[in-house]
């Protein structure tokens, strides 16, 4: 078979899906579970030729061995995106139940109370502030807020009483973050006895309504829990560095967004850990959140199934909250989440334990495990296997090209385009590997030493609220990455010189090894990129407002409207005439659900009109308009080609 020939399937599979899926909505059933199927038939096509022709002849043992490996992680990787498609064959939108919702609690005067733990370790004030006031705005008659410190700081509770919330303190940290929520649950039962507990993290603030939107889903008595997705109002480290707040979707997106609403057709909607409402009953006849793993929060979920009980999944921007800021931070978050999806296997309530989990359930919660077990060893094996055929005369592939083409690039272009598709851009190649590439070589060993050895790290938070004056180069990524870049291109380019003719093993086409070594050069430059990381030189994120405002100073009030407005300052859009006429002025500034704001004029030129916010005493009045207002800060949906678009003008020194 000729090569060009090879590429005619997939190319005509890639354009027809790229003209016909845009057109279609994502919740068209019909469309979706047709798609599925086609993904499932050209995916088993792919493995029935990949295990019956391309396996190495066990005559070369470490060409046998190492190409059973990456076969077998191909099939670990098979199995999460089958149990993928299998979860989007369901789909629920609780949205419309969450307008009832918030309807008849305005009507109702019977309203349950709820305690809202906000449970803390290390935070700083500027972090804890924003979640306190956060949640002492809440549009709700009846809550208790709950401050629960774990590292028993006077000044803490100190600010607490100030503010009018409960503070609480323990001896100890005995079961981490699930010791203190239930060191809580048992002293608010006391003191309040409500029948349910909203979680919010240290650095999550919630809406208004958030009660208002989640509590009458417990009307139904089977419903244990009502989880609300994540949302960040600072960007990560690829929006950060790379500089695509405006353009590109945090990568928690696809799970929240796309996953859990697919999960919650199935009434197996997992826990996050935050921002969700739980019946305290249903918490109590678990035992209390989970001390076994590391993340209590899956667990519950788990326990709380096998009780009987179902959750539900609200999929709506009911918080936000802060985002890992460093490599580092978000390197230590996703540790933590893998090893406790590997703690679950072995407790039990998990898939392989005595409990009520039906064949379905246990299925869908071991392949958390299996994601966490496959995807990052696998992008490290990708990352060496090219090298292994350069320097170590080891063909994992017994392929040529053309065949190879043939039977991967329908399957993998139709499968890429399904979730695409399913989740509206949220997952894409390039932006989406980066994240898994650049944290594979630590999340890896950890995973696998906590399943082979049940050796785990110590419980930590993940660090919030950082800040940097200067650029910082994360080293070990952008060596680990310099290496395998610099032993990548090396090998190429003596393959393109000839510098190797007949080094080569047989059993392997050299230039599916190229194209390969291309693919993984591109992921390591842009890892390395990724690893200089850029100052985060402000303190307090600037929102996006767009709404008409009065301005009073000595001369009058005019109009205006309100850009952006951090906790520090504000930028108003004017007529220019009136613009200059404020320039160092002092003002009075008149806008929505806050106070009036006294602020100064830093700076006034054509039709921008800069304020500085000087007074401590309106700076809760800002804090709670701000963080639980409707407002972004980051993009809360992706345009892709702008967020390739810049990727590649970082790249090549044009944004930096």
């Amino acid at each position: 078979m000729q090569d060009w020939i090879a590429w005619i399937p997939g190319a005509a599979f890639l354009a027809a899906l790229l003209l016909l899926l845009p057109a279609i909505s994502p919740n068209n059933l019909l469309v979706r579970r047709a798609l599925i199927l086609l993904v499932l038939a050209l995916s088993i096509r792919y493995f029935w030729w990949r295990i019956a022709d391309t396996i190495p002849e066990i005559e070369k043992p470490l060409d046998f061995i190492f190409g059973l490996l990456f076969l077998g992680l191909e099939l670990m990787l098979a199995f999460s995106t089958y149990m993928c498609l299998l979860t989007f064959w369901r789909h629920r939108d609780n949205r419309p139940q969450a307008d009832r919702n918030e309807t008849e609690s305005r009507q109702r005067t019977d309203l349950p109370a709820v305690d809202v733990f906000i449970p803390t370790y290390n935070e700083s004030w500027e972090v804890l502030e924003r979640s306190i006031l956060g949640a002492l705005a809440l549009d709700y008659p009846h809550f208790k807020v709950w401050v629960l410190d774990d590292t028993r700081r006077d000044w803490l509770q100190e600010k607490c009483a100030e503010i009018g919330v409960r503070y609480l303190r323990r001896a100890d940290n005995k079961g981490a973050k699930a010791g203190n929520l239930n060191n809580a649950l048992n002293i608010s039962k006391q003191e309040t006895g409500a029948p349910f507990i909203m979680v919010l993290d240290a650095d999550f603030v919630p809406k208004r309504n958030f009660l208002r939107r989640t509590i009458g889903f417990f009307d139904d008595q089977r419903v244990a829990l009502v989880q609300t997705p994540q949302f960040f109002f600072n960007p990560n480290m690829l929006q950060h560095n790379f500089m695509l707040s405006e353009s590109w979707v945090d990568e928690q997106r696809f799970f929240f967004d796309t996953l859990q609403p697919a999960k919650d057709g199935w009434d197996v909607s997992y826990c996050c850990g935050t921002s969700f409402v739980a019946r305290r009953a249903a918490i109590e006849a678990v035992g209390g959140y989970p001390t076994e793993t590391i993340t209590e929060d899956i667990l519950l979920s788990f326990k709380m199934i096998d009780s009987g009980y179902i959750s539900r999944y609200l999929n709506e921007k009911l918080s936000t909250g802060l985002a890992p800021e460093t490599i580092n931070e978000y390197i230590k978050q996703r540790s933590r989440w893998g090893i406790g999806a590997i703690q679950s296997l072995f407790v039990q309530v998990g898939p392989f334990g005595r409990n009520n989990l039906n064949p379905l359930q246990r299925l869908l919660f071991l392949e958390t495990a299996n994601y966490w077990l496959s995807l990052p060893t696998f992008c490290l094996f990708s990352l060496f296997a090219p090298l292994l055929y350069w320097y170590g005369g080891i063909s994992i592939l017994r392929a040529e090209l053309a065949p190879y083409t043939y039977h991967f690039i329908p399957a993998f272009f139709s499968s890429t385009a399904l979730f695409v598709w399913v989740s509206s851009g949220r997952i894409v190649p390039i932006l989406t590997d980066l994240t898994e590439f650049i944290c594979a070589s630590r999340v890896a060993p950890s995973v696998w030493s906590a399943l082979l050895f049940r050796k785990v790290q110590p419980f930590r938070v993940t660090g919030k609220g950082l800040m940097s004056t200067s650029i910082q180069i994360n080293w070990p990524v952008f060596l680990e990455a310099g290496t395998l870049f610099v032993l990548t291109a090396v090998a190429v380019l003596a393959f393109h010189s000839h510098l190797i003719d007949g080094l080569l093993p047989d059993g392997g086409d050299p230039t599916l090894y190229v194209f390969w070594s291309c693919w993984n050069l591109l992921i390591l430059s842009l890892v390395m990129l990724l690893a200089i990381e850029r100052p985060r030189m402000r303190r307090e994120e600037r929102f996006l407002i767009d709404e008409t405002v009065r301005i009073n100073w000595r001369g009058g009030t005019m109009t205006a409207n309100l850009a952006d407005m951090s906790v520090s300052g504000a930028r108003l859009i004017m007529d220019p005439n009136q613009a200059t006429k404020l320039r160092d002025e002092a003002v009075t500034l008149e806008t929505s659900d806050c106070p009036a704001l006294s602020a100064q004029v830093t700076d006034a030129g054509g039709k921008h009109v800069h304020l500085r916010f000087d007074s401590e005493e309106q700076r809760a009045s800002i804090v709670t308009k701000l963080y639980t207002g409707p407002y972004d800060s980051v993009a809360r949906r992706a345009n892709i080609a702008t967020a390739l678009k810049g990727v590649f003008r970082n790249a090549f020194g044009l944004e930096r």
